[in-house]
C-alpha cells in the first residue's frame, strides 16, 4: 500500500510537470505570434489551461514554484551584451543613436538578440580555444549589422558599432545604493 501511495505521488508530480509545461508552451507560442490577434485555442490547450488553473493545481504551483518555469534554473545563463550604432553624416554630425536594426517581424528581432551569446567568446580568458578566424567572424557579424543599420538611413554616410557588456551592480553594491548596471566597452569599430 505504502509503495503505491508513492508511485501515485510520483505520477501526479510528472503529470503536473508535463502539463505546466504544456500550458506553458502554448501560452509562449500564442503570445508570441497571435498577441493581438484572436484565436480559437485548441482542445488539448483548453484541458492544459484547466487543469493548472484548477484551484489545488494553482495553489500548490503557486506554492512550490510549479509555475515560473524552469529557465531560471539552467545552469549556463548567458551574458548580456548591447550593441549600439552611431549614425553620421559626411560632415561628422550624428543623425541618430540606434540599439537595433529595424525588423519586420517578431521572429527577426528574437533570431538576432540570440546571436549576442556568440560574443561570450570575445571575452573569453582562453583566447587560445578558437582559430583566429572565428574571431574574424564574430566581427563580421558586427559589421554586417552595422552596414545594414546605415542603409537603413539615407543621409548617413558612417557608422559606429560599439559592443557592451552589462556590468551588475553586486548584492553590496546595491546595498550601498549603487543601483544602475555599467556598460564594459568589449570592442568598438567604425566604417
Amino acid at each position: 500500500m505504502k509503495r503505491k501511495l508513492q508511485l501515485s505521488g510520483i505520477f501526479i508530480l510528472l503529470f503536473l510537470v508535463f502539463v505546466t509545461g504544456l500550458k506553458s508552451t502554448f501560452d509562449g507560442f500564442y503570445g508570441f505570434y497571435y498577441e493581438n490577434k484572436t484565436y480559437q485555442k485548441p482542445l488539448i490547450y483548453t484541458l492544459s489551461e484547466n487543469i493548472v488553473q484548477a484551484t489545488p493545481v494553482n495553489m500548490f504551483a503557486s506554492y512550490t514554484g510549479f509555475d515560473t518555469g524552469y529557465g531560471f534554473y539552467a545552469p549556463n545563463v548567458a551574458s548580456d551584451f548591447l550593441l549600439s550604432f552611431e549614425l553620421k553624416d559626411k560632415n561628422g554630425n550624428v543623425l541618430e543613436e540606434k540599439l537595433m536594426p529595424s525588423f519586420r517581424k517578431k521572429e527577426s528581432r528574437v533570431r538576432y538578440t540570440t546571436v549576442f551569446n556568440m560574443f561570450l567568446d570575445k571575452i573569453s580568458a582562453d583566447k587560445g580555444t578558437y582559430d583566429s578566424r572565428y574571431y574574424q567572424y564574430l566581427d563580421l557579424i558586427i559589421k554586417q549589422t552595422a552596414m545594414n543599420v546605415m542603409k537603413e538611413n539615407t543621409k548617413a554616410s558612417h557608422v559606429t558599432a560599439k559592443l557592451y557588456l552589462y556590468d551588475y551592480p553586486t548584492i553590496a553594491d546595491f546595498n550601498k545604493g549603487k543601483v544602475k548596471e555599467n556598460f564594459i566597452l568589449i570592442d568598438e569599430f567604425k566604417y
